[in-house]
Order: structure tokens, then C-alpha cells, then sequence
């Protein structure tokens, strides 16, 4: 990765992902010269930024992580719901 390339990513990420989301001047200068090491060709230049958007952007969780989270709220649930239920049969029964 050249320096320019390395100036221009973390100004995107700066900018793009984590700011305003609109490139400055500096940004729109610095795209352009990167656009020329990639030898003007848009679809080098689409690759790169996708690149750094991959890199900023967090992973999903995997099925089997949704599932043990899923498992972990409904087990919540579940003591909440028993916990209720105990306190709603400690009122009726202190009738």
C-alpha cells in the first residue's frame, strides 16, 4: 500500500464511515491521485474502498452465535418469568 493510499484510507474511515459521511477536498484530492495509482481504472479503486469498508466495518455473528445469544435472553425470560410467578403465588397464598 502506497503512502498516499495509506493517507487515503484513513481519511476515508475518518470522513466517510466515522464522520459526516461526505469527502472534504483534501479527500477529494487525495481519491483522485490514488485513482491514478490504480491507473485510473474505477474498478481497482471500488476494490480498495470496499476493502477498507470490510476491514472498518465489524463482522456478523456466525448462526451459532445468534443461537447462543438467542438461548442466553430466553433463559433471562424464563427466570423472569418464575420469579413472577413465585411472587404471584407468595401474595395469594399470604391471603
Amino acid at each position: 500500500m502506497t503512502e498516499n493510499q495509506k493517507k487515503f484510507k484513513e481519511q476515508y474511515i475518518a470522513e466517510i464511515l466515522d464522520g459526516p459521511g461526505e469527502m472534504g477536498e483534501e479527500l477529494l484530492k487525495l481519491f483522485d491521485v490514488v485513482l491514478a495509482e490504480f491507473n485510473d481504472d474505477p474498478e481497482k479503486m471500488s476494490a480498495f474502498i470496499q476493502s477498507i469498508i470490510d476491514e472498518h466495518t465489524p463482522p456478523e455473528p456466525s448462526e451459532l452465535e445468534q443461537l447462543k445469544q438467542e438461548n442466553a435472553e430466553l433463559r433471562q425470560r424464563q427466570e423472569m418469568s418464575e420469579e413472577a410467578l413465585l411472587q404471584l403465588s407468595d401474595m395469594i397464598l399470604s391471603r
